[in-house]
């Protein structure tokens, strides 16, 4: 029997980021797990309105988004836990520039995404920025024979909100699109 256990967000885990902006002249970073998918080409941000980034990200119309990896999360969670109106973290990871000024690359990530701020749904205490991916830096050992990003190799770390913690991913158990064959087969016959 199912139990209703209330108005409670049952999407997690999410992928664990950290956010590379710049604002008064120094790089800031945030961990920013509330993040999702729209479409092929966009993502959103949800970042509370009290952030230090969100300056950053509004005045400068970019922003990096860094996948994060086991040999990172002690990093991540330290950007999470102290805000950039008080403490500078302009140099808790190594980076680089891409393209976008604005959007500082974190070297260690596997997979670093250059993105402009195309709209903001705002919220009563949430930014939800909506972003284009513009460009895609990604470890070259990660890469499938044809180009694409394997996964199972980055091996993100995952968010998940109503225990606080951090997980990692499985393998894979079944490829897209297989397994509703069968289902097609069965119920055809």
């Amino acid at each position: 029997m199912k139990k209703n256990i209330g108005a409670v967000v049952g999407l997690y885990p999410t992928p664990v980021t950290v956010v590379g902006t710049e604002f008064e002249g120094k790089v800031n970073w945030i961990n920013i797990c509330h993040i999702g998918i729209i479409g092929l080409d966009k993502i959103m941000l949800s970042m509370n309105k009290v952030h230090y980034s969100n300056k950053g990200i509004k005045q400068n119309k970019t922003v990096s988004v860094n996948l994060v990896s086991s040999d990172m999360l002690v990093e991540a969670d330290y950007v999470g836990l102290v805000s950039g109106n008080k403490v500078d973290k302009s140099n808790v990871f190594e980076y680089y520039s891409g393209a976008l000024n604005g959007a500082p690359l974190i070297k260690k990530s596997p997979v670093s995404m250059e993105c402009e701020v195309v709209d903001n749904y705002e919220t009563e205490t949430h930014d939800n920025f909506i972003l284009k991916v513009v460009n895609t830096y990604v470890d070259e050992n990660i890469l499938t024979s044809d180009g694409k990003i394997d996964y199972e190799k980055v091996n993100p770390i995952l968010f998940e909100m109503p225990q606080r913690t951090y997980l990692t991913t499985g393998k894979v158990i079944a490829k897209c699109w297989d397994e509703g064959k069968k289902y097609i087969r069965e119920t055809e016959m």
